[in-house]
């Protein structure tokens, strides 16, 4: 099911998805999804899930600068999955019927990020007056909006120098 999901989603995106078409990519009759998943975007919830576990553990190296680095990394090679791909993509069709599932989804990937950052505040590592939450809110969304802004996701420089700014005086 979920390689028909994601082959419909690459050849014929959010908009034109239907339970129609993924059905009869996956051999099966459209009620044996429709039994499973009452809506589009409960199928796209289901098929992006493996990626978004990812998001359920954290990296702690002891550092604040690699674990927003490592953090970035991660969201940069998420996009590069199927899954990630198909979810970038609904995400630009604009669907309000995926609108919870967009927060829902941004919500859990941005949570390592806080975790994250609390940490190196509890460590000494940021100060207590730190806005945490709007430095993992731009680390997270300087990744998503890199590839439209230059044609190409950033490498491994380009989320070292985004992390160098955001957390310019942070200890190692």
């Amino acid at each position: 099911m979920r390689a028909a999901t994601l082959g419909e989603l690459s050849r014929v995106g959010f908009a034109g998805l239907t339970v129609e078409g993924v059905a009869r990519a996956a051999g099966v009759n459209r009620t044996t999804i429709y039994r499973r998943w009452p809506s589009k975007a409960a199928l796209l919830a289901a098929m992006i899930e493996p990626v978004l576990e990812r998001w359920d553990g954290d990296p702690d190296t002891g550092s604040a600068r690699d674990d927003l680095l490592t953090l970035m990394l991660m969201i940069r090679d998420s996009t590069t999955l199927p899954e990630g791909r198909a979810l970038t993509e609904a995400m630009t069709a604009g669907a309000s019927e995926l609108r919870d599932l967009l927060r829902d989804t941004i919500n859990r990937t941005l949570a390592p990020f806080h975790r994250a950052l609390d940490r190196a505040v509890a460590r000494g590592q940021l100060r207590a007056s730190t806005d945490v939450r709007v430095i993992a809110h731009l680390a997270f969304h300087g990744v998503v909006a890199w590839e439209p802004a230059h044609g190409a996701l950033p490498t491994d420089d380009d989320c070292a120098r985004m992390v160098r700014v955001l957390l310019p005086g942070a200890e190692q």
